[in-house]
């Protein structure tokens, strides 16, 4: 026999060896550790109260996306907490946003909260909202930001401050992939409310 053949054989033979422990151990495994849960004997589980005991709370968190178009937006907040409805949805407290548009002036939000949607990005901004874009200052009670739609619809008491001028509206819904504004009121026969400075 020579060299070859005999390198060859103790390859072979360490194959199989491999083999049987690796089936003994996998299929044939004694079920001994087995606990029958539905026995009179078993041990009585204690399950811990989520509201009680753990906290699904987080703390100084951001979020980052970007859409296919480019634009980036970064999301932060103070602390976040899941909902308890809707895991995809985190209730965000202090929050702010800056959506960095691109070949366009960024647009910076705040508000006290904000609900986020972790599967399709959308952001839901309520109480205190706040936008700054370009030389405007916009307040309202409510922004929705809609990113695969690329969206921002603000909505409840809108007041927009320019450099030299202010309004009123119900309605604005900004198109953030090609920068149109559309400001309207919900009452067709109110006007929106301009006032110079």
């Amino acid at each position: 026999m020579n060299v070859k053949s005999a390198i060859q054989l103790l390859i072979l033979l360490i194959l199989v060896i491999f083999l049987f422990f690796f089936i003994k151990n996998t299929f044939f495994i004694t079920n001994q550790n087995i606990v029958d849960l539905d026995s009179e004997k078993k041990s009585e589980i204690t399950q811990l109260d989520l509201d009680e005991n753990l906290s699904n709370i987080i703390v100084n968190l951001s979020y980052r996306s970007v859409d296919t178009n480019g634009n980036e937006y970064f999301l932060n907040a103070d602390s976040g907490e899941t909902s308890k409805e809707d895991a995809n949805i985190v209730v965000l407290k202090n929050v702010k946003a800056i959506i960095k548009l691109k070949n366009k002036s960024n647009i910076y939000i705040y508000s006290d909260f904000a609900k986020y949607n972790s599967e399709n990005y959308n952001t839901f901004f309520y109480k205190n909202v706040r936008g700054d874009y370009e030389n405007n200052n916009i307040i309202c009670g409510n922004l929705d930001l809609l990113i695969k739609d690329n969206l921002a619809i603000l909505y409840n008491n809108i007041n927009i401050i320019g450099n030299d001028s202010s309004a009123n509206a119900d309605q604005i819904v900004l198109n953030l992939s090609n920068g149109n504004i559309d400001i309207k009121m919900f009452d067709e026969k109110k006007k929106i409310k301009v006032t110079k400075s």
